[in-house]
């Protein structure tokens, strides 16, 4: 399979991996209490996906889904189910995942099984070895004859080694089953993160670029101002008919490097469909998001793509980017039509160019 790369080096994305946190069941079931609890303070009643938003929430992994749930799910009622389902398909549904998050879940269950069962041993033993301590006890009396008293240690001392051995089989168990319940949460959170990313350019999908601007709206308000842009690749069926789809598909993954690199902080670069992309851009008005979308430009059109293995070059590529600035009382959809529009009045200008709406 042909791969195409460009000319310019890339800087490398670093990543930092967090170690693992044991697994607290009693801290599971205060933070399940405390779910329920929550819901109630907000009007809500105990639904299971209400429960399940709330458990997340709690947890506090998911900035955006603690700030979404704050900005749509009000205190002291006025919370509605509708809002609930939009949540939690943004941010816990896992789509075409759900499979092997049931699989994740019975395989949760079973070490959760194996756990109890082995505290259930330890429990067991502890009572064993106190029942046999008490017979040493009495062994020891200052009545009892010095061989008594000698064949008492004796035992004694087998005893605490035969429990010591036990203790450490338990240990051994006990940690090994944190260990497997603690990568099956990290897998369950991997598999929620992934559906929400786009699978071919690793940038937020269109159910959490969505989310990303309702919550942007709800916040500027208070926060400031707020844009959008919506770009999208010139002539890109040229590319996939001239050079086969496996190109085009790399063509869109340096795209969104590049949208990625010129994007910082509560900003969201996400693939809007096909070859068209759309950035959200809070605390930003229309001249900031019109110098970002035209270093985009300006990036895009100043690399070469060649083909790796015939050194064929593709020519340019270029982009075509429409911007708009949120008005006060606008929804997303009004929002989104005005930087489409602007999108479509840079394609009709001759491509390769920026428009920002009225």
């Amino acid at each position: 399979m042909e791969r195409i790369v460009t000319m310019e080096r890339m800087q490398p994305r670093t990543q930092t991996d967090a170690p693992a946190a044991p697994v607290d069941l009693a801290a599971t079931g205060e933070r399940a209490r405390r779910a329920l609890a929550e819901a109630e303070r907000r009007g809500l009643p105990p639904d299971p996906r209400v429960f399940e938003l709330f458990y997340a929430y709690l947890g506090g992994e998911d900035p955006r889904l603690c700030a979404a749930v704050d900005a749509l799910l009000p205190e002291g009622g006025g919370a509605n189910l509708d809002a609930v389902e939009r949540l939690h398909e943004t941010h816990l549904a896992l789509g075409g995942q759900a499979e092997r998050f049931l699989d994740v879940g019975r395989e949760v269950e079973l070490e959760l099984a194996l756990l109890s069962e082995s505290l259930a041993r330890r429990s067991a033993a502890n009572d064993a070895f106190h029942y046999d301590l008490t017979r040493a006890r009495d062994g020891m009396s200052i009545l009892a004859r010095p061989g008594t008293v000698r064949q008492t240690i004796r035992d004694l001392i087998d005893l605490t080694t035969r429990y010591a051995q036990q203790v450490e089989g338990h240990d051994a168990e006990l940690a090994a089953a944190r260990a497997q319940i603690s990568d099956l949460q990290d897998e369950l959170q991997d598999l929620r993160e992934r559906s929400y990313i786009d699978h071919l350019t690793g940038l937020a999908n269109r159910r959490r670029f969505d989310a990303a601007l309702e919550l942007a709206i709800h916040e500027a308000p208070e926060r400031g101002p707020l844009s959008l842009v919506i770009c999208d690749l010139d002539h890109f069926k040229r590319i996939n008919d001239g050079f086969g789809h496996a190109v085009g598909d790399s063509v869109l993954k340096q795209f969104a490097r590049l949208l990625r690199q010129n994007v910082q902080g509560k900003d969201t670069a996400a693939r809007f469909g096909g070859e068209e992309f759309a950035l959200v851009l809070p605390r930003t008005e229309r001249l900031g998001a019109r110098h970002v979308a035209e270093r985009i430009r300006q990036e895009l059109a100043a690399r070469a793509f060649v083909i790796t293995g015939t050194r064929k070059r593709l020519g340019s590529v270029t982009a075509s980017l429409g911007v708009a600035e949120w008005r006060r009382g606008e929804g997303a959809a009004a929002l989104i039509a005005r930087a489409d529009a602007a999108l479509y009045r840079a394609k009709n200008s001759g491509r390769n160019r920026v428009i920002v709406s009225d």
